[in-house]
């Protein structure tokens, strides 16, 4: 009679599940990606954070002007809060806005030689 060999495939129960987790990495946080952006370009990312915000509530005025009417502002707010107020509905936009154009950016020369040059004095 042959001799009897025990089974070489662990059973289910030794095997821990798969995770997800371990998988695939986390998405970082919108601020752990613009402390990075900061870090990577540093004033760049705040200029074109701020020539986007002012485009967008200038935008928005002109809009207000010419005759758009916001439902959400009130009937007593000035052109320029109503402005405001429309700039933040779109604030996710404007940020998605500065995490693709700053990169583009900081391609053109005269503002890539700009970083490099600079890039000690801001990095942490």
């Amino acid at each position: 009679m042959p001799p009897v060999e025990p089974d070489v495939n662990p059973s289910v129960s030794d095997t821990p599940p798969p995770t997800d987790a371990a998988s695939k990495p986390a998405k970082p946080s919108l601020v752990a990606r613009f402390k990075t952006l900061m870090l990577e370009y540093g004033p760049l990312a705040i200029a074109v954070n701020y020539v986007i915000f002012g485009l967008v509530v200038v935008g928005f005025y002109a809009a207000i002007q010419f005759g758009f009417e916001p439902s959400s502002t009130g009937q007593k707010a000035g052109s320029w809060a109503a402005a405001y107020a429309a700039s933040q509905v779109v604030k996710p936009l404007r940020f998605a806005a500065v995490f693709v154009l700053t990169p583009l950016i900081a391609r053109i020369p005269p503002v890539a030689r700009f970083i490099e040059r600079n890039k000690h004095k801001w990095s942490f």
